[in-house]
Formats: C-alpha cells, structure tokens, sequence
C-alpha cells in the first residue's frame, strides 16, 4: 500500500448547522504525518473517518482496508489485545522489548499506569502490521523516558502513520510531513511541525498583501464605475431635447449630429466593462484564514500579600509499595514552580496533600482529567452568568484559539474544549494562585502557547505540574524534581533546570 486517498469527502454530523469538512481531497503518503489543529476542528474525526468509525457523509477513502486506531481514552482493552497478549513469536518479543513492555502488564490491564497502557495499547497496533497506523495524543500524561520510547519504537513502522498530537518535540522529531487544520480548511506540508508552522505564517502574510492590492483594485474600479456612470449621466442629458425650445431646430440638429457621430458613444459600454471586471474580481477574493489575538490576560492578586508559606518536610505513602520523602519548602506569593519527575513517581498525590495547605480561598486548580459531574457543574455556572462576564468568558476562550459559541452549543465537547473553558471560567475571577495538573494534555497548540504568554505575566502564585519540556521551561522559575532513589522509594528535591 502506497498511500491513503482521500476524495471528495463532505462529512457533517446530525443536527449541526455546517459541514465539518466540504468537498476534500487529501493524500497521505508513507511515513508520519502531524495533524495539527485547534480543539474541535475535526482533526479526532477525521481519524474516525479513516478507521471507518463513521461514514462519509460524500465522497470516498481508499487505502484503508487494514487500519489501526489508537484512540486517546484506555478504558477498554485495546482491539486485538488476546492475540498479542499470548502470542511468543520473536515479532511480539521485539516489539515488547522496544517498548519496555513487562510480562506482568498483560494480566493486570486495570491497575497499569495512563503510560504502561499506552505502551500496550501501540504495541497491539504494531504487530497487527496495519497499512494505516492512527494515533490520536498518545503522549498525554507521558514523562519524557516513556515519550523517547514511544518515538523510538514508531521510528521503525514504514507504512502509513497519522499523528495528532500537541507535542510539539514529538511531532518535529518523529513526522516528516504536516497537515494543518484551520477554519474546515487543510494544508499539507512536506516538513515537521515547526517549518511547518512558519511556511504556513508566511503564506499567509503574503495572502494577506496580495488581499490588501486586490481590494484597493476593487476600490479603484469601484470609484472608475461611479465616475464613468456620472459621465453618461451628464451625456444623457446633454443629449436629451427635452429641455429645448421645439422652435429650436439648431439645437435638435447639433444633438442628431452628436448621436449621429457616435459622440460619446463608448460611455455606457465603458460602464458595461468595468462593472464585469468588477464582477470578476469580486468574484475570486482570496481568503486569509482569520487569526485571533493571543494571549488570555490573567488578573491576579497582586494587591492582597500573603505571607510565605513553610510546609514541614515529611512522609506521603503512595501506595503500600510505594513512599513519597519531601523537605522542608517554602512558597512565596508570587513564585513560579514547576513539578517533574517520572509517570508513578507521586507528583499528583503531592499536589493534593499540598493544596490544603496553601490557605488560598481564591484558587484554580485544574485535574489532569475533568469529570462528567465537574462538566456539568462549569455548563451550569456559565449558563448562569450575567451577559457582561460571558463576553469576558467568550474573549478568554477565543484568545484560546475556540470559537466560544460553537463550543457551548456542543454536546459533546472534547477534552481540551473543556480545560479551556474551565481555565477561561475561573480567570473570571482575581485568583491569587494557579496549580495547574498537566495543562497542556489534550490542548490544541495554539491554546498552549496562549497559555504559556499569559502564565509568564501572571503576577500570582503557580504551580505546574506537566512533562511538556518547552511549557515547563517557558513559565517556571523553580522546579522540584522527584526521582526514585530506590525500590518504591521516591524523593522530592529542589532545584534544578526548568526542564521535564
């Protein structure tokens, strides 16, 4: 199989108002390829569509009779775990061992960790020998260890593989190709994500200025129209005998002569002329895709100062095998700290222990994952706010790079929609501190570089917890490291570089 085809494709889902996608042609061929895109711009979808999840609505897909989808979510055992999961053939060895897969993990799917199941999820994928390999964010929650073994191991699929992913180290280091959803519109790109991203700015810039001389053309013609029509209007009624004395025959005659002479003749069909290349030109108007400013400006607490806060080195037991060794911290108001360390190591429990003791009425804190009841809670907050703080809400989620209106009338709005939402309710509010749990799992990248913007001014208290390298580096200040001195024991220590 050489390459994925995909022709003349509209898609549209019951009861929404607009096609997701009109009339697409698109061509995958062997190797990665980024999808990349704003939350809720069809890149899930489009996946869904190519593994025959759902149906066209017109057109075709071909290429994809042996397909593999690796969804976000590991609730179920992957498709086709029973036969990996028995199978001892060198194939299967080799690809447990280029994923560190242990012989344990097979009978104990339930209690694995987000990045063990993620492990076994792909590895199922790649001795299924797909033609078509989908992976939909499979670094959400990953430490950096895990993400290299995943890159290392899908270096060596050679069919066709598709990535969605907001990881941007990953989708430069591992695709050689990059597809860019915007606004139901795609651009494909022969390059990473990161040539990508600057081949596509550029195009638009230039877009942008040939736009600006089409329109002033358009001006141009518009003003040469209304000139040209005021023209025939003065020859109209320079040739009009209405006005003249009937005894006048010199008059009538040097009208007949001028009409017969052709005097003035080409006026109404100079109006003709320009109006269809008006017409014309009026008629292939370019398209920039439109861009929102970035960057959600974050109120903070500045005027209210709190004092620093000790919190008393101690114990926190992880599990019965596992226990958590921290020191003595101190917390200013304003500080800027970042939580790394390994998948397992403790950094969430760590953070819940910790944020009784902030002693902050006034604070966000965003959990890796958000809920049904914590949805419906922010659907129902948001419905009962006053038209004022709603268009706050809304400038704060376009900023974040969704249209607001599209969202709220979703149904069912994916993951990153609703961190954004959730982020964008509470900066309604003059929080004093932020502790943010994996902020950037399932955000769109455009959101996270909003994000990152904003955190950098934030003049309140944060804390991060996250193994996206460029975000820590980007925002934090300080960064406590846990990293494992021994079999089940973990250590929190201070110091270090910003980087996960």
């Amino acid at each position: 199989m050489r390459h994925l085809q995909i022709s003349n494709l509209s898609f549209i889902y019951p009861n929404s108002p607009e096609a997701l996608f009109s009339d697409l042609n698109l061509t995958f061929s062997l190797g990665w390829n980024g999808l990349v895109g704003a939350n809720g711009s069809g890149k899930t979808t489009l996946l869904k569509l190519i593994a025959r999840k759902l149906s066209p609505t017109h057109g075709t897909i071909s290429g994809n009779a042996l397909v593999y989808y690796c969804e976000q979510k590991l609730d179920d055992l992957p498709e086709d775990f029973d036969s990996f999961s028995t199978a001892y053939d060198s194939r299967s060895f080799k690809i447990k061992n280029a994923l560190k897969i242990e012989d344990a993990w097979l009978y104990r799917w339930e209690s694995l960790s987000y990045g063990e199941k993620k492990r076994i999820q792909i590895a199922v994928a790649l001795y299924s020998e797909p033609d078509v390999l989908l992976l939909d964010e499979p670094t959400n929650h990953l430490d950096i260890a895990t993400k290299q073994t995943l890159i290392e191991a899908l270096k060596g699929f050679h069919q066709t593989g598709i990535l969605i992913s907001h990881d941007r180290t990953f989708l430069d280091t591992l695709c050689n190709t990059t597809v860019i959803i915007k606004n139901h519109r795609l651009y494909k790109y022969k390059t990473p994500y990161s040539n990508a991203m600057l081949e596509f700015q550029k195009e638009q810039e230039a877009l942008t200025r040939q736009i600006e001389d089409h329109n002033q053309k358009i001006k141009q013609l518009q003003k040469a129209i209304q000139q040209q029509k005021e023209k025939v209007s003065r020859s109209d009624s320079r040739l009009s005998k209405k006005r003249i004395d009937p005894h006048d025959r010199d008059a009538k005659e040097k009208i007949n002569l001028a009409k017969l002479t052709g005097k003035d003749k080409n006026d109404a069909q100079r109006v003709h002329t320009l109006n269809s290349r008006y017409q014309q030109l009026d008629a292939n108007k370019m398209r920039v895709e439109k861009e929102y400013k970035k960057g959600v400006v974050i109120e903070g607490g500045a005027h209210r100062h709190h004092a620093s806060i000790c919190i008393e080195g101690g114990n926190l037991t992880l599990s019965e095998e596992k226990v958590l060794h921290y020191p003595k911290l101190l917390i200013g108001d304003s500080d800027k700290i970042a939580l790394v360390g390994d998948n397992g190591s403790g950094k969430s429990s760590f953070i819940k222990t910790l944020i009784p003791q902030l002693d902050r009425q006034e604070l966000l804190y965003l959990p890796q994952e958000i809920d049904a009841d914590l949805a419906a809670e922010l659907f129902e907050a948001i419905r009962m706010l006053p038209n004022e703080k709603k268009g706050a809400l809304f400038t704060f989620v376009t900023r974040l790079s969704s249209d607001p209106k599209s969202l709220l009338e979703n149904t069912m709005p994916s993951p990153g929609e609703l961190r954004k939402l959730l982020i964008a309710k509470a900066l309604l509010d003059n929080i004093a501190a932020i502790i943010l749990d994996e902020p950037t799992n399932h955000m769109d990248i455009d959101a996270i570089t909003s994000l990152e913007e904003a955190l950098k001014h934030y003049d309140g208290l944060l804390l991060v917890v996250s193994h996206d390298a460029l975000f820590v580096r980007s925002v934090a200040k300080r960064v406590w490291s846990i990293t494992r001195e021994g079999e089940g024991v973990y250590r929190l220590r201070e110091g270090g570089q910003a980087s996960a």
